[in-house]
């Protein structure tokens, strides 16, 4: 983190616009991170994270696999690559991109016209992002560039830095350093480096995203985003930035993007829309794949019954390393192999029994096993009178109990009794309504395990 804001420091010396070369690498990559206004610094959980954050690479299980297409104006089209695969502690990245603009015409010194020829531009970028701890993730990256101008190429490096961290579930943070290197032509040339501060707010549904941005060539500029999910299949997204581009020259329009995503189980396919004024718009189609990280490792689950110590069948919820549901088999045992490193949390399930939660390591290269006991149910019952305390006679009326479970029972009309069942030992409030003009009365109870509890009621008259 203290070298992440020393290299910050060193950004705010402002030489200037125009003063940086290959703008491609300050562009949106992948269209879910363009339709959300090219904020996604502080959320992103695919492949393009070697370019938003590396550090998020960290927080990325399985093997992620990205592929875009982006059509601009004036027939500029950019093909895009990412890639991350999981190995030890850490996740690596990979990403290779080629812009290309055709039928742009070359005019010689003499002012006379020549052939038309195509500009290209490159870049291929390594990176390594790794959990530092619980919710913190580090990363960093390093790029190769190219570009060729017809009349002359140059190329260069660049270094990214990214940090992340989730200090609560519904918030995210991100802080990276973008573009930190030179570019050579026939002198040495300033890449467009820029510092990101980027925060994700996130609801059962809705996303709200918010990233500042500092290039050093350009004034401090916002982007923000939106992304709704109605169903897990569909994911709407919009955002809105001030900046790279000049809003004055090109409109206010120019910095709203939206965009759609049709989630699949392994797969989405993602779409953008970015405006860019009268300059025209931008579209972007992109898919994604997961491909489900699977190591050596293997867990043999045996479920018994607390009490009879008999081997019992039982549903099972895996979390963590690896997201799986099933149950054992009528022995009791389950065996989940191909399980990667990493922790592994264990929910067990079945009626009339206590559902428990286990949480393992994994350690992925041999078998282990883990016991897993269920505490049964027992159940209890209360029964009682409800009594006028002077004549001590009974009252009829209506006994309302909540605790483990909750519920209502008439009491007899004539003799004032009730008896409530199947009640799952644990802490009760047990209230008496009864009309006018006794007052109302209530209870706690602590209810062991397949008793039978006796509690009347004595009722006072209002005076």
């Amino acid at each position: 983190m203290s070298i992440l804001l020393l290299v910050a420091i060193s950004l705010f010396t402002d030489p200037g616009p125009g003063t940086s070369v290959l703008p491609l690498l300050r562009l949106a990559e992948g269209p879910r991170g363009a339709a959300l206004g090219d904020a996604l610094t502080a959320t992103v959980d695919d492949a393009t994270a070697l370019y938003w954050n590396c550090g998020r690479l960290g927080k990325i299980r399985d093997y992620a696999l990205s592929l875009s297409h982006q059509i601009w104006y004036n027939g500029t089209n950019d093909e895009l690559l990412h890639f991350a695969l999981p190995a030890g502690r850490g996740v690596f990245g990979f990403s290779l991109i080629y812009s290309a603009t055709p039928g742009i015409e070359f005019w010689n010194e003499q002012n006379q016209p020549g052939d038309t020829f195509t500009a290209g531009n490159g870049i291929i970028a390594l990176g390594y992002g790794v959990p530092v701890a619980e919710r913190y993730f580090l990363g960093a990256g390093l790029k190769g560039c190219y570009e060729n101008l017809y009349t002359g190429y140059g190329y260069g490096t660049a270094l990214d830095i990214g940090f992340a961290a989730e200090p609560f579930e519904f918030l995210k943070t991100g802080l990276a350093v973008r573009n930190l290197g030179l570019m050579k032509y026939s002198q040495l040339e300033t890449l467009p480096a820029e510092l990101v501060l980027g925060l994700a707010w996130t609801a059962s549904k809705l996303r709200l995203l918010l990233d500042g941005v500092y290039p050093r060539d350009r004034q401090f500029h916002l982007r923000l985003g939106i992304e709704y999910q109605p169903i897990t299949e569909l994911s709407l997204r919009a955002g809105y930035r001030t900046g790279p581009q000049d809003l004055n020259e090109l409109g206010a329009l120019s910095g709203l993007t939206m965009g759609i995503g049709v989630n699949l189980t392994n797969l989405a396919l993602d779409y953008s829309l970015s405006g860019y004024g009268k300059l025209g718009t931008v579209h972007r189609l992109g898919i994604r794949f997961n491909l489900p990280r699977y190591g050596h490792g293997s867990l043999r689950i045996r479920v018994i019954d607390a009490l009879t110590r008999e081997r019992i069948w039982a549903s099972i919820k895996l979390q963590g390393v690896r997201e799986f549901t099933g149950e054992t088999n009528r022995a009791g045992e389950l065996l989940i192999t191909g399980l990667a490193p990493g922790r592994l949390i264990i929910h067990t399930f079945r009626k009339d029994y206590q559902t428990r939660t286990d949480t393992m390591f994994i350690i992925g290269d041999r078998e282990q096993s883990a016991v897993l006991t269920l505490q049964p149910v027992r159940y209890s019952t209360v029964t009682g009178t409800i009594y006028d305390a002077v004549t001590k006679k009974p009252v009829s009326g209506t006994v309302i109990y909540k605790g483990a479970v909750y519920g209502e029972q008439e009491t007899d009309p004539d003799l004032g009794m009730y008896t409530i069942r199947n009640l799952p030992s644990g802490r009760y409030l047990i209230s008496v309504r009864v009309p006018a003009p006794y007052i109302p009365q209530s209870c706690t109870l602590d209810l062991p395990p397949g008793q039978l509890i006796q509690q009347d009621f004595y009722l006072e008259r209002r005076q």
